[in-house]
């Protein structure tokens, strides 16, 4: 679902013409995001971050007992991805009760601690179930974010370490495990994408491969 040499090539072409930029950022999805932040800022390029909030799973509200809805689309997700990213999480809470920080708040925090991330978007999720918090609620607890950073440095690279997805899906665009024809989602590294990996130290045999 991701193109980063991809992206990091856009700002470098087109940087003077985009004031914002897109991508998934959060504490338990480092990976792929923060490969395409420093060209980002190095193009004056803001980024937006979305899914700051894995799925609803920092509103500390989804279980793995909660009822997903058939259309739900988080249900495409693998088998235990709420399991582990709560065992992750339980792990991070002692940065956010250190720092005064509810789960989602220390979330924001984290993805806001990256100098080209401006703003944060999460997904309001109303979920099933009697251990369900209102929606109301949710955006109450955003709303009261601290415009100050709590977080330290150490808190900022532990939380990046505890989260750490690296590999953990086949990416969309430009990669080098890309295999026969060219598809609509997916092609081959071309001349300018490795050049544009070797600027930015990316290596794609490591960095852009499924584990």
């Amino acid at each position: 679902m991701w193109r980063p040499l991809d992206l990091i090539d856009c700002f470098e072409r087109f940087g003077d013409r985009i004031d914002w930029a897109m991508v998934i950022l959060n504490p338990l999805e480092p990976w792929p995001g923060e490969l395409c932040l420093d060209a980002a800022a190095n193009r004056d390029i803001d980024v937006i971050t979305r899914v700051v909030d894995y799925g609803g799973l920092f509103y500390d509200d989804l279980t793995s007992e909660t009822e997903l809805g058939r259309q739900d689309h988080r249900g495409f997700r693998p088998a235990g991805w709420i399991e582990s990213g709560r065992e992750r999480m339980e792990q991070m809470r002692p940065i956010a009760e250190r720092a005064g920080l509810s789960m989602i708040q220390l979330a924001c925090a984290w993805n806001l601690a990256h100098p080209a991330v401006k703003t944060v978007v999460p997904t309001l999720v109303q979920e099933a179930g009697p251990q369900a918090r209102a929606v109301e609620d949710k955006r109450a607890e955003l709303a009261a974010l601290p415009a100050e950073q709590h977080l330290s440095a150490e808190d900022i690279e532990t939380l990046r370490r505890l989260g750490d997805n690296s590999g953990s899906m086949k990416l969309k665009g430009a990669t080098p495990d890309h295999e026969g024809d060219e598809r609509a989602d997916s092609w081959a590294l071309y001349e300018r994408l490795e050049d544009v990996a070797q600027r930015w130290e990316i290596d794609p045999a490591r960095d852009l491969v499924k584990a």
